[in-house]
Formats: structure tokens, C-alpha cells, sequence
């Protein structure tokens, strides 16, 4: 359309300019101006002062302007030997108005639409909107949304402007009816289905948007049917084409898949070629293909991404593994040869720390195990990554090594950390029928002023303890990493206010000791702790609470040597996805004071990743005391306990095990634990480990088991009691929150149970 205006008023001009005698310009005189500088018309204009003139050239003159696009009017006349050029500018943009998208946000929108040439105070084309107009459609129209309808209005404003409003309706998305395959013979439709994330869905799942159709959807479903494939032999598989069907009204959408799956091919000879740094039986262990089996392209890229890996811990990060085929037609098989490259050895020049405002950066350097000047070890990046975030100061680290300009062989260290809240209030509060309100309270600092020292006061006030705690962490103090660490504490128990075994404890407790670091993942701690602890009975004491103090007293004093092992290989403190946590303690009262017996726990809690939002938690522990010496059994005060938020959901807090003759919970000397727990985000695999996402954010389904014995006259194993049920947990602004709802699988007659129980705290 433009073009042919274009074309009309050259015409008319030529016939105009046929009376116009060619002359030379003396001055060049602009009108009509209003927002674009005359400087700008004179970059464009072909024709300076002192040009000889004819209308070839102001029909060459006109045209030039006219390309620019900034105008819509031309005419340029002759008064005298002055050159007149009229013009009547395009009106600006003076406003972009948006309304009815919510499938795109407006700042992607208007961010497409600037890269299209319509923002704000750009110059108005109507033809470029109309192009938009339906460029946005088909936008629209790859998302599955072929109802879409987008209307445009454009409003004159003051001073040559306009103001564009785009309505925009979105309509319903299309729905996939139907996917079916043509050509296939290893599988039937129903498993190449089962490949899809997007299909037709069940009547009854109601939450699904799997049957929404979109076209990146789709291309990342045949990606994966590709894969399926390969993986299972076939090498020449390939889709031919897909046909993608809408119906009348646009709501439904068939899709069928014409695919061609070639012969099935098994794994002939494996072999390593090239330069292998290591020796070659160690290489050949990586390697996960064997002979005989289906070829499968998943092996081939795990088996170069392990040797590319084993090779990075020597120090050669960029080291080269291609994997080539030799395909046998005749007998189907492909024999493969690992070619080897290690390139050149890669050092690190320097360690950069950003994103610590708190963190000092002698913290983080002191956790990586990767120096500074020495050769680039992937395996050393990856434990350093792991140990920071096993801290629990930072929501998130990155790790990158980019390349030094100019050089082969040296990588830059840029280690960037999120740091997270790591002040906190906590305070738990539950409710039973029996028990009433329990309440705990906690102030916790875990890096001091950005030293990574932690000090903690705890309070703890369940209606049968009353725990005063403060306690202080020294990390790094030495030099070597071993921390130190010391406490003090007093416990009031008074079981009768939660009617339980009526008795009471008084206790003052004093604790010093280390934590020695074995390796990245190993540490070994010891403490000394003393405590000084009086009984106080009623004038009606169990027959357990009246043998303890006529053997033993009411007042007793205690020295203890706490001995434990930790392991800990999770890749992060918080929603951890893979490694696991293990610690063994032993607890001794030491011979010499008024009491000996000895305690002794093992846990474990290990995490699986089953895809990118899916995590498995599997947890388990087991504890047993006894006396020794002149003790003949374990203290009473000193049994263990189940049951609670903490260990098996669905039963009141400390309820499980024995009881004494008043049917009150008195704990035992045994226990074993387990629970087995899924955790997803909220958004059901939309959403990613990001901020801003459900990062903070887990719900959960699972199962806990659990039971304390008294091993003097009970069977160890028996009446194990389950329990299932869901939880929600959210690292919130204000604080952690969890929450859980849970029904026994089992119970007797005497259990108590708690259908809800949650912890709630507040962070600074």
C-alpha cells in the first residue's frame, strides 16, 4: 500500500516537474517540522547546496525521504533557486496500552513489540501494526491458543502523537483429543503415548494441564520419543512428519505421528582410543555399554560424559571424548570407539567471591577444597559447591570457570552465593486433646557477623520439660578446621503438668569440645559434659521413680564423654536432592562420679532425585542405653522417646513405648525410627529450585514407623506402630513453617493420637 502512494505521487511529481527547468541550489529551506530535527532530514536528503537539480533527482530526493519512514507527506517545490521541502511528520508513540493477556506477561509483550519497531516514542506506522497484529496472533497460536482474537485502537493525542491500546482475547486454549502413531511395530501406540507429557487426560484429573496443547510441548515430546528409541536399539529411528489437526470450533486438536523406526541394532566391540591419562583399565570401568546388549544412545553419552569427568579430576576441563560409530548393516550391530583427548591441562588463576554482603569471603574460601594456582579438578569444584551449600547460609550457589583471555591452560574460579536469612526466631506449638498447647522458642544466629560462628538460645516448654539453652560454635578454630564448641544449659522437668508420670528434674549442664574435620564429607566429634541433676518426687512416686532414688538418690552428679562420627554428603542443608547424612554418637557416663550407663544412636537420612521436582527422602535411625557398673540400668530420666512432628506424625509427642502403672508414657531404653517421604514443589514439576519459584516451598507424602522398648521386659521389634499422611514445609519471609496432617496405620486402645501438628517460626 505505502509503495504505491510512493508510486503515485512520483508520478504526479514528474508530471508537475516537467515544468520545473533544471537549477542549481543556492539554499535548501525545511517546513513542517515539529518533533524530528532538520539536521536529521538534511542526513537523508540526497541533494546539498550547490547541487545541480532536475526532477530525476527530486524524485530520488523524495523517495530517500520516504524510506526513513519518519514521514507521511512529501512534497518538495522551488522558490527561486531555494529548494522547498514540505513535509508532514508520522505521529509518535505516545502510549502503549495493554489489555486481556495473561498468557504473556506485559513486559515480554511490549518487550516483543519494541523489538518489532512499535514502543513508545517510536514513530506510528499503521502498516507495522496491522504486521504485529497478526505476528502476536500466531504467538499466540504456538501456546495452543487458536481462539485468540486481538484488536488494536489507535487515538490521536496533542502534538502529533497517538496512543496504541491492543485488546487482546485470549480465548481457551485448544485441548489434545487424540495422538496417534503410524508406522510403528516395536511398540504400540499406548507405550509411545506413554511417552508424551502432553495428551488427553483422565475425566477425574481435574488439576492436569497435560492435554493443553502448545507447540514447544509438543517438540519436546517427540525430543523424548526420539530418545525412546535410540535408547532401545533403533539408530535409524526418524519421524518423517506430523500432522497437527484442529477442529471447527477450536477447542480440540488431533495429532499424529508418522514415524519410520529402522532395524534394531546390539553393541558390537567398545574400545578406547587416543591419549587416556589414566590407566586404561581404570577408563574401561566407566564405560557402561557391553557387548551383546541394545545399543542404547543414553550409554554412549554417559559413558563420554564419565570419562570427560574422570579426566576433568586430573585437571583437564576441557578435555575432548567422541564416541564413533561403526555401523554392520549385515548382522545389526555397531562396534564403538571412544576417542580420547585430554587437550591441555587447565590451572586456576584466581578465585573470585561475589554475592557475600554478610559473609566474610575468608568463610567461603576456607570451604573449597578447589586452590587457588593449582590444576582445575571438576571433582574439587563439585565438593566445593556441595560444602557451601551444606552451611546453610546461602539459598543458592553457582559455581563457573571461564576461560582467561589469551590463554589455553588458565580458568578463572567465579564462586557467586545468594545468601540466605540465617537469623532466626523459631517457636513450635501443637495441640492435643489430652495434652494441650506445647510451645518451644529458639533464637539462633549461624554466622556471627559473618564470621560462620553460630551462638543459639534455646527455650523449650512442652509441658513435661523446660529447657534453657545457650550454647556457641567456633568454626575454624584452628587452622586445620577443627571447631569448637561449648554450651550451658538448665532443664526443669515437671512431667505431672502434661500428666504423664508425676515427677520432677532439675539439672544444670556445662559442655566443651571439638569437631574434627577427617575429610570433605567425614568429621569426628568429641565433648566433655558435665551435669549436676536433682530428682524431685511427689508424695505418691511410680515404682521405677521410687527404686531409682532409693539406689541411687535424688541428687546425682554426671560426667559424660559425647564421641561421634557424621558423614555428610548432601548437596545442600536445606531441601537437599541427593547425598546423605549419617551420624553415629555414643554418650558415656564416665566411672568415678555417681552414675555410669552409656548411650549409643545411629541415623541416616538419604535423598534420591527421581527427576528434576521429585525428590525420595529416606530416613532411619536406632538407639539403645544401658547401665554398667554399680548402674544397673539406664536412668529413666534419661529413656528415649517417640511419637510427635519430629518422628512418627499422627501420635502425640513422647507417647509411644511404655507405660508406667498410672497408663503414663515413660519412654525406653531402645528405639528405632524410619520414615519414608516424597517432597515436591507446589507448582507439581512446573516450578524449579529458583527464587521466585516454590525454591522455598515443599509438600510431601509419608510414611513413619516407630517404637520405644524397654528391653528388661519387652521384645524388641514388636508393636511397631505407622503412620501416613502430608506435609508442607515453607522457608516464608517470616520464618520456617511445617505443617503435617497424618492417620495411624496401627494403634492400640492406649494411644494417643494427633491428626495435625505443626511448627511455626519467625526470622530477623
Amino acid at each position: 500500500m505505502q509503495r504505491t502512494v510512493v508510486a503515485l505521487l512520483l508520478a504526479l511529481w514528474a508530471t508537475a516537474a516537467m515544468a520545473m527547468q533544471p537549477f542549481r541550489v543556492s539554499d535548501i529551506r525545511v517546513e513542517g517540522l515539529q518533533r524530528i530535527a532538520a539536521g536529521t532530514v538534511f542526513n537523508y536528503l540526497p541533494i546539498q547546496v550547490g547541487d545541480r537539480v532536475d526532477e530525476g533527482r527530486i524524485a530520488d530526493a523524495i523517495r530517500s525521504l520516504y524510506d526513513t519512514g519518519f514521514f507521511q507527506d512529501i512534497a518538495i517545490g522551488r522558490d527561486g533557486d531555494v529548494l522547498v521541502v514540505k513535509l508532514t511528520e508520522r505521529p509518535a508513540v505516545a502510549r502503549i496500552d495493554l489489555e486481556g493477556n495473561d498468557k504473556i506477561s506485559d513486559e515480554n509483550l511490549l518487550k516483543g513489540l519494541r523489538d518489532a519497531g512499535l514502543a513508545e516514542g517510536r514513530t506510528f506506522n499503521r502498516s507495522l501494526l496491522d504486521k504485529i497484529e497478526r505476528s502476536l496472533k500466531q504467538q499466540y497460536y504456538s501456546l495452543g491458543l487458536y481462539d485468540v482474537d486481538v484488536k488494536s485502537t489507535v487515538s490521536p493525542l496533542p502534538r502529533n502523537r497517538v496512543s496504541v491500546r491492543l485488546d487482546i482475547d485470549e480465548g481457551e486454549p485448544a485441548s489434545v483429543r487424540h495422538v496417534q502413531f503410524v508406522g510403528n511395530k516395536a511398540f504400540d501406540d499406548e507405550t509411545l503415548r506413554d511417552q508424551f507429557k502432553m495428551g488427553p487426560i483422565s475425566w477425574w484429573n481435574f488439576f492436569s494441564s497435560a492435554d493443553k496443547y502448545s507447540r514447544q510441548k509438543l517438540a519436546g515430546d517427540l525430543e523424548t520419543l526420539r530418545s525412546y528409541y535410540q535408547d532401545r536399539g533403533f539408530i535409524n529411528f526418524t519421524i518423517t512428519s506430523t500432522q497437527v489437526s484442529i477442529s471447527p470450533d477450536r477447542q480440540s486438536i488431533d495429532i499424529t505421528v508418522n514415524l519410520n523406526e529402522g532395524e534394531q541394532y546390539h553393541v558390537g566391540k567398545v574400545s578406547l582410543s587416543g591419549d587416556l591419562v589414566f590407566a586404561k583399565s581404570q577408563m574401561q570401568k566407566l564405560i557402561t555399554l557391553k557387548k551383546g546388549g541394545l545399543y542404547a544412545q543414553k550409554d554412549v553419552t554417559d559413558t563420554s560424559d564419565a570419562l570427560r569427568q574422570k579426566l576433568g579430576e586430573a585437571g583437564y576441563a576441557f578435555a575432548n571424548v567422541n564416541a564413533v560409530p561403526d555401523v554392520n548393516k549385515k548382522d545389526h550391530t555397531v562396534d564403538l570407539t571412544f576417542f580420547v583427548d585430554p587437550a591441555e591441562r587447565v590451572y586456576v588463576r584466581h578465585i573470585n567471591i561475589s554475592g557475600n554482603e554478610r559473609t566474610r569471603d575468608e568463610v567461603i574460601r576456607r570451604e573449597l577444597t578447589q586452590p587457588e594456582g593449582g590444576w582445575l579438578s571438576t571433582d574439587k569444584v563439585k565438593k566445593s559447591k556441595d560444602k557451601l551449600g551444606r552451611l546453610g547460609f546461602f539459598k543458592d550457589v553457582s559455581v563457573e570457570t571461564p576461560r582467561v583471555p589469551g590463554t589455553n591452560d588458565q580458568v578463572d574460579l567465579n564462586v557467586d552465593v545468594k545468601e540466605r536469612l540465617s537469623g532466626s526466631v523459631q517457636a513450635g506449638v501443637g495441640y492435643g486433646t489430652q495434652n494441650g498447647v506445647l510451645v518451644n522458642f529458639g533464637v539462633q544466629q549461624d554466622n556471627v557477623l559473618g564470621s560462620g560462628d553460630k551462638l543459639a538460645f534455646n527455650a523449650n516448654n512442652d509441658r513435661i520439660n523446660t529447657v534453657y539453652r545457650l550454647s556457641y560454635l567456633d568454626r575454624y578454630y584452628t587452622k586445620e578446621g577443627i571447631d569448637r564448641n561449648m554450651s550451658i544449659a538448665y532443664r526443669n522437668t515437671d512431667a505431672s503438668q502434661a500428666n504423664l508420670a508425676s515427677y520432677g528434674i532439675t539439672s544444670l549442664t556445662g559442655t566443651y569440645g571439638y569437631n574434627i574435620p577427617i575429610d570433605e564429607e567425614d568429621t569426628v566429634g568429641a565433648d566433655l559434659e558435665y551435669e549436676d541433676l536433682t530428682l524431685n518426687l511427689t508424695s505418691d512416686p511410680t515404682r521405677i521413680q521410687q527404686d531409682f532414688v532409693d539406689t541411687y538418690g535424688e541428687q546425682n552428679r554426671i560426667l559424660r564423654m559425647n564421641l561421634s562420627w557424621t558423614r555428610d554428603s548432601r548437596d545442600r542443608a536445606i531441601f537437599a536432592t541427593r547425598g546423605a547424612r549419617q551420624r553415629v554418637s555414643t554418650n558415656i557416663a564416665i566411672p568415678g562420679i555417681d552414675l555410669q550407663y552409656y548411650k549409643v544412636s545411629y541415623s541416616q537420612k538419604r535423598y534420591f532425585s527421581l527427576n528434576d521436582w521429585l525428590t525420595l527422602s529416606v530416613d532411619g535411625s536406632l538407639a539403645y542405653g544401658d547401665g554398667y557398673g554399680s548402674t544397673n540400668e539406664l536412668p529413666f530420666f534419661e529413656n528415649f522417646y517417640a511419637g510427635g512432628i519430629s518422628s512418627v506424625r499422627g501420635f502425640r509427642g513422647n507417647s509411644l513405648g511404655p507405660r508406667d502403672e498410672n497408663n503414663d508414657p515413660v519412654g525406653g531404653n531402645a528405639r528405632a525410627l524410619g520414615s519414608m517421604e516424597l517432597l515436591f514443589p507446589p507448582t507439581f514439576g512446573a516450578g524449579s529450585e529458583k527464587d521466585g519459584d516454590s525454591g522455598g516451598m515443599r509438600l510431601g507424602t509419608f510414611i513413619d514407623a516407630g517404637q520405644v522398648w524397654n528391653t528388661n521386659n519387652q521384645q524388641v521389634g514388636t508393636n511397631v506402630r505407622y503412620s501416613a499422611g502430608l506435609a508442607f514445609i515453607w522457608y516464608s519471609p517470616l520464618g520456617p513453617l511445617t505443617m503435617s496432617v497424618a492417620r495411624p496405620l496401627t494403634k492400640s486402645a492406649n494411644d494417643d493420637t494427633q491428626f495435625f501438628q505443626f511448627s511455626l517460626g519467625g526470622v530477623f
